[in-house]
């Protein structure tokens, strides 16, 4: 399914991931691959490119963020079903395709200086009342239902998990307190009321004017 130039940018990207850091995220990021793993043996056909749908595994884990063995059993059920309809897409594609080759013989000899929209027609029409596209229609119809399913679940409990609120930034016990205008601080950092000196000599001053005047 994949091209080579698409393989190359995978691998490039990966490259540069540095990949979890924690201990945690190791054994998240541990646990995850054996699932991915597990999945893609019973999803990816032996001509597809297991790479590829190995990041589509872990695009979705990291949209999600499973926590659950549940959650991540719907992740999978979602990524197996999205893979599916990818394939679904290229296998309808073929049966136009074929449709158009084998009709364009026949109707150019019918139908004198009939273009390529022409043969288009004609082959669709008979693609679509083949039994191959009608089983392929109902296949896809089928995985459609089992990837709303999954995304309809995934997106609930989405809704429904509190947010993770930030980590309170501790404060050190050796942190400056800024002192208010009048206020004063023993050695100990505790709060001292003391005069302001400039009303203290306001004072005396005003007294020694009352005592001049009499």
């Amino acid at each position: 399914m994949a091209t080579e130039l698409q393989i190359a940018a995978s691998r490039f990207n990966g490259a540069k991931s540095q990949g979890p850091i924690t201990i945690d995220g190791k054994a998240r990021s541990s646990q995850n691959a054996v699932r991915h793993g597990l999945t893609a043996k019973t999803v990816v056909l032996n001509n597809e490119d297991p790479a590829q749908f190995k990041i589509l595994c872990e695009n979705l884990a990291n949209d999600y963020q499973p926590q659950t063995e549940y959650e991540h059993e719907l992740v999978s059920q979602l990524a197996g079903a999205r893979w599916k309809l990818r394939r679904c897409n290229i296998l309808e594609k073929g049966i136009f395709d074929k449709a158009v080759d084998e009709t364009r013989p026949r109707i150019q000899a019918e139908y004198e200086g009939a273009d390529e929209e022409v043969v288009t027609i004609f082959a669709l029409e008979q693609a679509i009342d083949s039994p191959q596209l009608k089983s392929l229609r109902r296949y896809m119809t089928q995985i459609l239902r089992e990837e709303r399913h999954a995304s309809s679940q995934l997106e609930k409990i989405r809704r429904e998990r509190p947010p993770q609120l930030p980590a309170a930034v501790p404060v050190s016990e050796n942190a400056s307190v800024r002192n208010e205008p009048g206020e004063k601080r023993s050695e100990n950092g505790a709060a001292r009321n003391e005069p302001d000196q400039d009303t203290e000599t306001g004072q005396i001053n005003r007294v020694a004017a009352i005592q001049e005047r009499r």
